[in-house]
């Protein structure tokens, strides 16, 4: 009998380690975020592996009160991806009041289709979405809007080197990269690709995005 399992045991251990083989696992990356040092929201994302394939699903909940006015945000989003590359995006936003459906699925021949409220955008064949927490977006000369129906970004990423970023109490090495263009952001990330930290202005006010985990 022990024999029996041994051999069991060694077997499913052969199969693991087969290329493309791998246990499902499923993990919760959240992040805190912040105006001007003061936290304001939370993202959450879901992410589930199994073998090549990723599923991913954010939610964004954000609440500010400026002056006299109290503003709130909420983005939903589920992400499909096959290794480092994104198949099919859909995304709602409610950002205090003006909503948006945005749905982006990848084409054969390469580039993505993209419709926004209902209505198809015209992208060319090298723009990618703007799905921040994956390190697969630096790079590309423009971006596709995933929580409004703003037009393409033009998009210029610079690599600003190696940096320290603290995480849950922790100082993990991180590349930073400015991107600059139709929008402005700072963006660290680890050395799994995922992001670290990201900070940009809105509505005059200074943001960070930090992962607590």
């Amino acid at each position: 009998m022990f024999a029996v399992r041994a051999r069991s045991l060694a077997a499913a251990l052969t199969l693991l380690a087969l290329p493309g083989f791998a246990l499902a696992e499923s993990k919760t990356v959240s992040y805190t975020i912040l105006k001007e040092g003061d936290p304001i929201g939370k993202e959450t994302y879901v992410i589930d592996k199994d073998g090549d394939r990723t599923t991913v699903a954010l939610t964004v909940d954000s609440a500010v009160h400026i002056l006299f006015l109290d503003f709130k945000y909420h983005h939903t989003r589920t992400e499909s991806w096959n290794g480092t590359a994104l198949e099919k995006l859909s995304a709602d936003t409610d950002d205090d009041g003006s909503k948006h459906h945005v749905e982006i699925t990848a084409e054969g021949a390469g580039g993505f289709k993209v419709t926004t409220d209902g209505k198809a955008v015209a992208v060319p064949a090298d723009a990618f979405p703007v799905v921040q927490w994956n390190k697969a977006i630096v790079g590309h000369p423009v971006l596709i809007p995933v929580e409004s129906d703003d037009a393409p970004y033009k998009a210029a990423f610079k690599d600003a080197g190696a940096a320290s970023v603290t995480i849950g109490g922790q100082a993990v090495q991180t590349e930073h990269f400015v991107l600059s263009g139709d929008i402005d952001r700072d963006l660290w990330y680890d050395s799994d690709g995922v992001l670290a930290k990201v900070t940009f202005r809105r509505r005059g006010f200074n943001i960070a995005i930090v992962r607590d985990n």
